[in-house]
């Protein structure tokens, strides 16, 4: 099955799958498709059977998927959880259909992503969580702070080096309450 008859179907059947990326680390996401753009798909990230946040992904990082027994029993432990009935899609991300609108609206919103792009010919990976700045046509810019709660500067980004973005969940809910809190 092609990659894009996959979206469709998790789509379409709110089913669960795994999406393989080609993070230097091999990184997997796994979750259901809410939303799908010719640049990027939004899922409802799934860990440990339960929903956890909105991720964004860029289409063109996306390598392959796994759909198989082990998707087949998360879909029907998800669905005897009660979990299905827990993911919505922002309705302010029903209007996006580029990286830029997306942060945009993060940024109109007051929500501090994670942001993680892949650089030097996807052999490198950056993460960032912070208050999104601003930004134009190619880039934006992310006031981050490192994982040891310290403040670091402002970083000027480019749209097409995004491989994730991700919020509402709980690590980046907690961190930023916290940043919130101490730095107020």
């Amino acid at each position: 099955m092609k990659l894009a008859e996959v979206y469709k179907k998790s789509l379409k059947r709110k089913w669960l799958i795994r999406l393989k990326t080609k993070h230097p680390d091999g990184d997997c996401y796994d979750g259901i498709i809410l939303k799908e753009t010719e640049s990027f798909i939004i899922i409802a990230a799934e860990l440990d059977f339960e929903f956890d946040g909105i991720l964004i992904l860029a289409k063109k990082y996306i390598k392959g998927y796994r759909d198989a027994k082990f998707e087949k029993c998360g879909n029907e432990i998800i669905r005897f959880n009660g979990q299905l009935k827990k993911i919505k899609l922002p309705s302010w991300l029903n209007q996006c259909n580029k990286m830029e609108d997306v942060f945009r609206e993060i940024k109109r919103h007051d929500i501090w992503p994670l942001v993680e792009i892949l650089f030097n010919k996807n052999k490198e990976s950056a993460f960032y969580m912070g208050s999104i700045t601003g930004g134009n046509i190619k880039e934006f810019g992310i006031r981050s702070y490192d994982a040891t709660g310290k403040w670091e500067k402002e970083y000027i980004l480019n749209y097409d080096e995004v491989l994730r973005i991700g919020f509402h969940d709980k690590y980046s809910t907690n961190f930023n309450n916290f940043m919130k809190r101490k730095h107020a």
